[in-house]
């Protein structure tokens, strides 16, 4: 049975990196939301709400193909909170009983670093500056105990 991989973190914690060794290791298809939203509407979408929502259902309808066909998935979002996490866990289970969480531990500095130097090296990645960076921090909650899901940590530095 195929196995849902959802990669846990913050912006500039190594999900990519990571995403991309579990791709090989299983030999499992690898969405990240953020490439498939810069390629339908570029690197600073006027409402990045709606790409964001619309890139998600593409890459769930293809999730489903691809789990009934029995490939295993890898998912490289973030999940930044507990409620999207609950509502995940749950959207996948029912395509199938198999669901691995990995969850990605990074210090915010090194993170932070990393993303804008990728910003400002790279005009292939989406815009992120120190303000939006420092702005959707207050949103990231890591995984707790209390959450209940099957997880593998990953220390990145």
């Amino acid at each position: 049975m195929a196995t849902i991989h959802l990669i846990q973190g913050f912006m500039g914690f190594g999900k990519t990196t990571l995403a991309k060794e579990l791709a090989k290791k299983y030999n499992a298809k690898h969405f990240a939301c953020d490439q498939v939203v810069l390629a339908r509407y570029g690197r600073n979408p006027q409402n990045f709400e709606k790409a964001y929502r619309e890139a998600d259902d593409y890459i769930w309808q293809e999730t489903a193909k691809l789990i009934q066909a029995g490939q295993d998935v890898i998912l490289d979002y973030g999940f930044w909170d507990k409620e999207t996490r609950r509502k995940v866990q749950e959207k996948a289970s029912k395509l199938t009983p198999n669901v691995l969480w990995h969850q990605l531990i990074c210090d915010i500095d090194i993170a932070k670093q990393r993303v804008l130097k990728r910003t400002q090296e790279n005009p292939n990645e989406l815009f992120i500056d120190e303000n939006c960076f420092n702005k959707r921090l207050s949103l990231y909650e890591p995984i707790t105990d209390d959450e209940h899901l099957n997880v593998e940590k990953h220390i990145s530095g």
